[in-house]
Order: structure tokens, then C-alpha cells, then sequence
């Protein structure tokens, strides 16, 4: 019997028992008010969903191991699974519900009488059988279900496995090397042979055009279609750059997002116009296509367009003519040197493409095949290689000038790593192209111009999503007017949302950035970093095992992870941190904490990367534990101090301090020691320790104003009210002198017939007391001269005793002769 069929009559007595009890009078059994049965009707069209399932399953699974497939086949059988998948979670989320509501209703019912206790009322009886064999359908079905999803992930991962060992077996297959010589005399002899075969396509095309041209309309529309695509590829391209420059040249305000907006522009239009021209072509001409040129005419619009591309995203970032507009921080000269080679590698990229697409539709032989692949590479390591070595002289002549402004102090360690990566490319290309590894040659050159594409786009995207959301989100655009009247948030608030929106979608385009340059690797990155691993050469630390391939990835994870965290941190102390209200230290605080977690964070993820687990790397650290504590313990000191000046901040960037007789400021506070400026512009070298441990004088901690003192000491004749009024008023009418804390005049004391006055006064810092004191005593000292009240003199006062009274004869009279 169908399990529909059976699904039906089951649910149906299920449902048809409390019925029964009351008409024949009884009670019906307990059942829940909020618990219920679906109609039959939707279990078996559930039963059905599975079973369509069941058989798209078993097709796709159908020579999935077999090593006789396509790789277009194995494709279209990947892409099955995942519908096949959705239906049956669709399935076993309306089944499960049911499962859940029968066993409600038989727990309701209660457990069956037991051997001995009295029998259950026969309708009671017959609604328990009637439920027990409905629930036992649809558990099948769940189970069913379930196994089905089991088996399409399986299905799934063996098909990716059969695609990844046919381009593995694709990619390290020796064919016939460029300087094999019998390869030519091969090529030579079959080229006759090929240009026949393909004599007779174009012939069988030109019939199928012919045919179709006997239609009425038929030629007035091609000539429709043609003149169609010309202007899409000619004139409506011209007037949409043009239209496009205008409309950034009028665009107010003159803001950065006008470039960027206007070189995103331009790509698209590069790219759209001859997608456009090319599917209007195409499909004025598909019934007049036969299979070949079909397929040839596809990957024809394929190639172009890509073409088309770089080299309109080469013009929009190079902007030939237009240095105002230009994104790339590159000169004219240089930019007359590079404008060729974006067209120029597009160009050899698609004659690659498109000559294996020829080779295969056509049914050339294997020497054509292999002698035009071979051409093809070499030509694109040739333009490559040309532009990344007029790149590199231009980039070297300008980085020796010294008076190059754009490339002053700026990193050259990303160009470098490109370009080394670039160059390792070509030179493995060159080297299989020799060696016969032609499949390999293509995809290290197809894979190098696809990323160098994706980085070039990458940047682009980057650029404008900078410029768009602080543009958008700017106190003077419409956007960010409606966002401030609508949440009630101030200007600088308004900047941050900006940046910190420019900022998620940078990390989303990274990561779509990072997706599309490992999706056309596709099965082989596996393949490629299995070689690697897969050596003997095995290292064993303990119980943990280490190959070379786990170690090259170890380091590319933690440099990753420490490229990711620099650029972190440079897009924080850049962009992010300057819009908020934070100080100069704790963005520099904030700035170093995040330079510590990404360096943890990277650390981790190497040794998960690894196979190190927290024991283990408890063990290590226990080993090492003797030689920290004798030999390392003043660096591990001095980098716990350091966390410790950046958590409570007794000493930040910015601060000027003292210790002891030396004064200076605070520039940076590294892992083990600080960096202070002295007042001569020397530096001095403080360990954080010292910091820590030791006393030190911080001038500008807590409060930012600052307290000055001027001591004066005027002759004893001097008004000393008049001598209070007068430097009152200096003091007031100084510019930078504080109303508040109010200044104040002193009369200190008074000795040596001289009075002493003390003057206190505040600034706003105090690095400006100094100078502020020394203007004030070129006023006050002046201005005392002009009032008559003269300084005190600092020769010294010799008192003399005498006796009160004088002798009685101090000097023998002189005796009379």
C-alpha cells in the first residue's frame, strides 16, 4: 500500500474516534483545548516533499565518485543539493510540530493498562491504536527525513572532493613543454586539420545565417541590433563619461566623494556598455547560432567585458589628463608611463581566455590546444611583467628623489610584498610554462591578473565608502540634518555614526574582497597547500605534530593577523578617534590596547592554528618559567608596568613630567619604556618601571590650569597700595591670564627697609607660564620706573654698633712746651 495512502487512513481514524465516542454516547478521551491534529491532506503532502527529495537525492548522488564526470556536470550537481536541502528542513519543520502533537494527545491519554488492571474503554482503546500508528507514519517520516539531510551533506562534500581531485589532477598533470620541439612539428602537421574543422563551423554558421536571413524583418532587425551595440560601445560610452564628469564638476559641496563617486562611475560604465552591447547582439542572433558559435558568442561577451573593465578601472584610479580627479597618490609622469598596460593585460587576458574557449568549443587538436595555451601565458607574463617593472622603476626613481612629497616617510613594505608576490607568480608561470605544467602556468596567470583586478577594485570601493558616509552623515547634508532632528545627537556624535559606518562596510567589502580572490581557486587551495603538508618531513614538540605547511601557515595567520591589526588601529588613530572628545592620551591609550589584543588575538590563532592547546602551551610557559624569572623578569616588569600606565593613566602622551632635576614631555609609551622629549629636543629613554615604582612630578595631571608666581621687593618708601594697584591691573589685562581662579597681590614682608610683594596669577596650562610670567615682569618692571617706585637695592646694609656713651678722653692732648 502507498505510504500516502496509509498516512490518510490512519490520521482519518485518528481523527474520526472522539467522533464515534459521542455519538455513541460516552466521553470522549481527555484531550488538550490547545493541541491539534493537522488534516491528513498536509502529513501526506509532507510524506510526498520527502520523497521527491528521496529521488532528486539519489540523481545527484548518481556517479559522484565516478571519475568520468565533467567538471560542468559535478557543478550542476553541487547546486542541486542545496534546494534538496531546503525542502526537506521545510518538510521536517511542519512534520516535527505534528510528532509533538500526537504525543500530547497520548500523553493525555495515559499509559495502556497493564497485565492485571482492568481493560480501557474500547473507544479510548481504538483512539490510542489509531494515534500510535499515525505517530509511528509521521516518525517515519521525520527519520526519513533526517537520514535524507545526513546523506545530502555527504553527497555534497563528495562531489566537492570528486571537482577538487579533478582540478588537482588537472593542475599537476605534465603535458608538453614550449621548448619541446616536436610539440611544433606536432602543431605544424595538425594545423591544416584544425583550420578545416574550423572552415566547416564557420561554414555550417554561415548557412544557419543564411536561412535565418530568408526570414522576413530578419536582416532589419540584426542591422537594428548591430547599430545598437555600436552606439553602446561607442558614442552612449563617450557621453556617459562626459555626463558623468559634468555632473561631478557641478556637484556641490566640493567634497572628496565627487572623485571617488565619479572613478566608481566611470568602472561601471566600462563594464555595463559592452555587457549591454554584447547581450544585445547575442540575442538578435541566437536563433541563427548554432551550438558553437552559441557558446563561442558567450564567452566572446565574457571576455570583453572583462576586459573592458580593467581597463576602465585602470583610467577611472590612473585618471590620464585629469590629475585633479585622480585617486592613486601617483604623479603625471608616471601615470604617462602606466596608462597603457591596464588596456594592455585586459586585452592579453581575454586573447587567453578566449583562445582556449575557441580551442575547446571548436574541437581543436591537443598540439593547437597546447601551443596556443603556451603563446597565451607567455604573453600575459610579458605584459604583466611590463607593467609590475615600469611600476617598480617609476616607484624606485621617485622614492630616491628628495624632494618627493608623496611618498615622504611613507610604508613601502605592502608595494613590496605585492610586487614580490607578483613577480614569484610570473616566475613560477615561466617556470611551468618550460617545464610542461601548462595548466598550472594558466592558473597562476589568470589567478594573478584576477586578484590584482579584485585589490585594484578593493581600493576603489574603499575610497568611496570613506568618503560616502561622513559626507552622508555631515551636519550640513540633508541625510545628516534628518538623522540629527530624528535622534537628537550633536555634531561630533554625527561624525562618529559616519566613520563608525565606513568602518563596518570597510570590514564587509575586506571580507567580500578576501571571498572573491579565493572563490576562483576554488577545490585547489586545498589541493595546492596539501602538497605542502602532506610531506614526511614532520616535526614532533611533546605530543604536539608540526609539519612544515603548519608552520608556513602558522606565520602567514600571525602576520595576517598583525597586518589586520595595524590597519585597525591606523583607521582608529586616523579617522576614528580624532572625531571624538577623547584627549591625545587616551587615544593613545586606546590606540596601544588594541595594538596588545590584535597581537594576543593573533598569537591564539596561530597556536589553534597550530594544534597547541592551553595545556600545552601551559607546559611551554612552565619551562620557560625559570628563564623569565631570572633572566627576563626586568622586560616582563617593565611590560607589566607599561599595561599598568596605560590602565590608570598616572602618565599619558602629552603630559609634562619630572624626574628629578629632567623635565620634558611624554611622546610615547611603548612595551618596555617611555619616550620623553626633552626641552633641547633630545629624547629620554625611561623604563616603565621607574614610572611605576618611583616619584614622579606631573605637571599637567588633573587640572589643566596652572598657578604662576612673581616675587618683587621695592625700596622701603614705596605705596604699597599703589604698588598692589599697578600690578592688579597688569595682571588683568594680560590676554591669557585666568578671571577665574581671580589673580591676587600680596604683601609678603617687610625687612631691611625694602617691602615684598607676591603675585599670583593662573593660565590655561601650564606650558605657558613661563612665558606669560615673562611678559608680565616686561610690563610690570616698566611701569614702576614710571611711577617713581623704585627696587629694592641689593647692596648689602653693614651695621655698625657704637657705645651709647663716649669715653672720657680718647686721645692724649699733646703736652705744651
Amino acid at each position: 500500500m502507498d505510504l500516502r495512502i496509509l498516512l490518510t487512513i490512519l490520521a482519518w481514524m485518528a481523527l474520526a474516534s472522539p467522533v464515534l465516542a459521542q455519538v455513541s454516547g460516552q466521553a470522549p478521551p481527555p484531550v488538550s483545548p490547545h493541541t491539534s491534529l493537522s488534516s491528513p491532506d498536509s502529513i501526506a503532502a509532507l510524506a510526498v516533499v520527502v520523497d521527491q527529495a528521496q529521488v532528486q537525492l539519489r540523481t545527484a548522488e548518481s556517479g559522484a565518485r565516478s571519475g568520468r564526470l565533467s567538471d560542468t556536470v559535478l557543478k550542476a550537481k553541487i547546486a542541486a543539493i542545496p534546494p534538496i536541502q531546503a525542502s526537506l528542513a521545510q518538510a521536517l519543520g511542519a512534520l516535527i510540530p505534528h510528532l509533538q502533537d500526537i504525543d500530547a494527545r497520548l500523553a493525555q491519554l495515559g499509559p495502556a493498562p497493564g497485565p492485571g488492571q482492568p481493560p480501557e474503554d474500547p473507544e479510548t482503546a481504538a483512539t490510542r491504536r489509531g494515534l500510535m500508528r499515525f505517530r509511528q507514519a509521521v516518525d517515519t517520516e521525520v527519520k526519513l527525513g533526517r537520514l535524507l539531510s545526513v546523506e545530502a551533506d555527504q553527497a555534497s562534500k563528495a562531489l566537492t572532493d570528486r571537482l577538487r581531485k579533478n582540478f588537482a589532477a588537472r593542475l599537476w598533470t605534465q603535458s608538453r613543454s614550449i621548448l619541446d620541439p616536436l610539440l611544433w612539428r606536432e602543431f605544424t602537421t595538425a594545423m591544416p586539420a584544425d583550420l578545416s574543422r574550423m572552415g566547416a563551423a564557420i561554414g555550417e554558421e554561415r548557412r544557419e545565417l543564411g536561412d535565418a536571413a530568408r526570414t522576413p524583418g530578419r536582416v532589419l532587425t540584426w542591422s537594428l541590433a548591430c547599430l545598437v551595440a555600436l552606439l553602446l560601445l561607442g558614442p552612449a560610452r563617450v557621453f556617459l563619461n562626459w555626463l558623468g564628469y559634468r555632473r561631478a564638476a557641478r556637484a556641490a559641496p566640493a567634497t572628496r566623494l565627487r572623485r571617488s563617486g565619479l572613478a566608481l562611475w566611470l568602472v561601471a560604465v566600462a563594464a555595463v556598455t559592452p555587457l549591454a552591447a554584447g547581450l544585445v547582439a547575442r540575442a538578435a542572433l541566437i536563433d541563427a547560432l548554432t551550438p558553437p558559435f552559441a557558446d563561442l558568442a558567450s564567452q566572446l561577451i565574457r571576455v570583453v567585458v572583462f576586459a573592458a573593465f580593467l581597463e576602465g578601472l585602470g583610467r577611472a584610479l590612473l585618471s590620464p589628463g585629469r590629475p585633479s580627479w585622480r585617486l592613486a597618490p601617483i604623479p603625471d609622469e608616471v601615470v604617462a608611463r602606466l596608462v597603457p598596460y591596464p588596456a594592455l593585460i585586459g586585452a592579453t587576458a581575454a586573447l587567453a581566455a578566449l583562445a582556449a574557449g575557441v580551442n575547446s568549443i571548436l574541437g581543436a587538436s591537443l598540439p593547437t590546444s597546447v601551443a596556443g595555451d603556451c603563446l597565451a601565458v607567455l604573453v600575459e607574463i610579458a605584459a604583466v611583467g611590463g607593467g609590475l617593472a615600469m611600476l617598480g622603476r617609476t616607484r624606485s626613481q621617485r622614492i630616491a628623489a628628495a624632494d618627493d612629497a608623496h611618498h615622504h616617510g611613507e610604508s613601502r613594505l605592502p608595494w613590496a610584498i605585492a610586487a614580490l608576490a607578483a613577480w614569484l607568480a610570473l616566475a613560477c608561470a615561466l617556470a611551468a610554462v618550460l617545464a610542461g605544467y601548462l595548466a598550472l602556468a594558466s592558473f597562476l596567470m589568470r589567478e594573478t591578473i584576477w586578484i590584482g583586478a579584485v585589490l585594484a577594485l578593493l581600493f576603489l570601493l574603499l575610497r568611496f565608502v570613506d568618503d560616502l558616509f561622513p559626507a552622508l552623515t555631515s551636519p550640513a547634508a540633508p541625510v545628516g540634518r534628518i538623522v540629527q532632528a530624528a535622534i537628537g545627537v550633536s555634531d561630533g556624535a554625527l561624525e562618529q555614526i559616519g566613520v563608525l559606518m565606513s568602518g563596518l562596510f570597510r570590514l564587509a567589502l575586506l571580507l567580500l574582497g578576501w571571498a572573491a580572490i579565493l572563490a576562483p581557486f576554488g577545490a585547489s587551495a586545498d589541493d595546492i597547500a596539501g602538497r605542502v603538508t602532506s610531506t614526511n618531513l614532520v616535526f614532533h614538540l611533546g605530543q604536539v605534530t608540526v609539519s612544515p605547511g603548519a608552520i608556513l601557515g602558522g606565520i602567514a595567520l600571525f602576520l595576517a593577523g598583525l597586518a589586520v591589526t595595524r590597519a585597525v588601529r591606523g583607521w582608529l588613530v586616523v579617522r576614528y578617534l580624532p572625531k571624538t572628545r577623547m584627549d591625545v592620551g587616551v587615544r593613545t591609550s586606546v590606540a596601544a590596547a588594541v595594538t596588545y589584543l590584535g597581537a594576543l588575538i593573533a598569537i591564539l590563532l596561530t597556536f589553534a592554528y597550530l594544534g597547541l592547546s592551553f595545556s600545552q602551551i601551559a607546559l611551554f610557559a612552565s619551562a620557560l618559567s625559570v628563564g623569565i624569572g631570572f633572566g627576563l623578569q626586568s622586560i616582563i616588569g617593565n611590560f607589566v608596568s607599561g599595561l599598568i600606565l596605560l590602565a590608570e593613566r598616572p602618565v599619558k602622551v602629552g603630559d609634562w613630567i619630572a624626574i628629578g632635576d629632567l623635565e620634558g614631555d611624554v611622546k610615547r609609551i611603548n612595551i618596555r619604556a617611555t619616550e620623553i622629549e626633552m626641552m633641547d629636543r633630545s629624547k629620554l629613554i625611561v623604563p616603565n618601571s621607574d614610572l611605576v615604582s618611583k616619584t614622579v612630578r606631573n605637571v599637567t595631571h588633573g587640572a589643566s590650569a596652572a598657578r604662576l608666581r612673581i616675587v618683587l621687593r621695592t625700596d622701603g618708601g614705596a605705596d604699597p597700595a599703589a604698588m598692589r594697584t599697578l600690578m592688579l591691573e597688569i595682571l588683568k589685562a594680560h590676554p591669557e591670564v585666568l578671571a577665574e581662579p581671580a589673580s591676587a597681590v600680596y604683601l609678603n614682608d617687610v625687612r631691611d627697609g625694602a617691602l615684598e610683594f607676591t603675585a599670583f596669577a593662573y593660565v590655561a596650562s601650564a606650558r605657558l607660564a613661563y612665558r606669560v610670567k615673562s611678559e608680565l615682569l616686561f610690563e610690570i618692571v616698566p611701569r614702576m620706573k614710571a611711577e617713581g617706585i623704585a627696587l629694592a637695592s641689593s647692596t648689602p646694609v653693614v651695621n655698625i654698633g657704637l657705645p651709647d656713651r663716649a669715653p672720657d678722653r680718647l686721645i692724649e692732648p699733646a703736652s705744651s712746651t
